[in-house]
């Protein structure tokens, strides 16, 4: 003997409507999330490691300008200790040697004192500031890494919610766990979207 199925009422058939609706925004919006994430994560990856680039280019160029003030201001102490030793002797010499002084060094001279402070500071002026900007980039570098870690958690709940929605439309109206494994999707997607906007807007 046989029993069987019971036929759907009308209010059963417009439950298991209203369910597959849930079921289906869910499914959509988890996916568009997990493949916003996925972009935005990539999207970080890739200025981090631009900006890491452009850092090590700028810190390079910086101890490139580091080395050649050095050169200059060595430069600078020859010429200014020849003029010094020749003055009296061989004005000639002295006046090449002074013409050869560079303009940080008579900048510093008509101040009243050779080689002061602003000297130095106007020496490595650029490759201080070539340092700057490295670790400038390099700072901007490491959020974008941070952002790219807080697109990566929201794509996992995401993903997660994702798997949860799907498996709850595989089964029956009449199965408990329809309705656990929607809510649990339900708030996957409101933590989810959550630390999505965190990530966008840090």
């Amino acid at each position: 003997m046989t029993t069987e199925s019971p036929i759907p009422t009308k209010a059963g058939r417009r439950w298991e409507l209203i369910w597959n609706l849930f079921l289906g925004f869910l499914v959509s919006a988890l996916s568009v999330l997990t493949a916003a994430s996925n972009f935005m994560a990539y999207q970080a990856d890739k200025k981090s490691a631009d900006l890491e680039s452009e850092g090590d280019r700028t810190l390079a160029l910086s101890n490139t300008d580091y080395i050649r003030a050095n050169q200059f201001i060595i430069l600078d102490y020859t010429m200014f200790d020849g003029e010094y030793i020749q003055r009296g002797v061989d004005d000639f010499a002295a006046d090449y040697y002074k013409s050869n002084f560079s303009d940080e060094l008579q900048s510093s001279i008509d101040r009243g004192s050779a080689f002061d402070d602003q000297y130095y500071k106007d020496m490595y002026a650029e490759s201080d500031k070539s340092f700057d900007d490295a670790f400038a980039s390099l700072d901007a570098a490491n959020a974008e890494k941070d952002h790219e870690g807080s697109y990566q958690l929201a794509m996992l709940i995401a993903s997660v919610g994702l798997a949860f929605a799907a498996y709850a439309s595989l089964l029956n109206n009449a199965n408990f766990l329809r309705g656990v494994f929607s809510i649990l999707s339900m708030i996957l997607l409101g933590v989810g979207s959550v630390q999505f906007l965190i990530a966008l807007f840090a």
